[in-house]
C-alpha cells in the first residue's frame, strides 16, 4: 500500500473531502482516494452561511466525529460552484 506524502498546512487554513458516493459511512475511510477529492480552504469559510448548510448536511450524513479532513456530501462542480460564490462575495465587501 503506499503511503500519502502529508503535506504541511498552512494556519488559517482546513482540509475538505468533496465527494458522492455509494460507499458505507463506515468504508469511507478505506475507498475515500477512488470517490473523493481533497481541498485546502480558508478557516473563514466555515463561518459562510452556504458552507454551514453544507456542513450540516456532512454532520447528517457522516456524523461528527472524523479522522482526518472534513467530509462534504457534495460533487466537486457543486463544491467548486460554492467555493466561487463564496469569493465572489467576498470581494464585493
Amino acid at each position: 500500500m503506499e503511503e500519502r506524502k502529508k503535506m504541511k498546512l498552512k494556519k488559517g487554513w482546513v482540509v475538505v473531502q468533496v465527494g458522492l458516493s455509494e460507499v458505507s459511512n463506515d468504508l469511507i475511510q478505506d475507498y475515500c482516494c477512488d470517490y473523493f477529492q481533497r481541498f485546502y480552504v480558508p478557516i473563514s469559510y466555515l463561518y459562510n452561511p452556504l458552507f454551514q448548510k453544507l456542513l450540516e448536511k456532512a454532520s447528517e450524513i457522516y456524523g461528527y466525529q472524523t479522522n482526518g479532513p472534513l467530509m462534504l456530501p457534495c460533487s466537486v462542480d457543486e463544491f467548486l460552484l460554492l467555493r466561487w460564490l463564496i469569493e465572489k462575495v467576498a470581494s464585493n465587501k
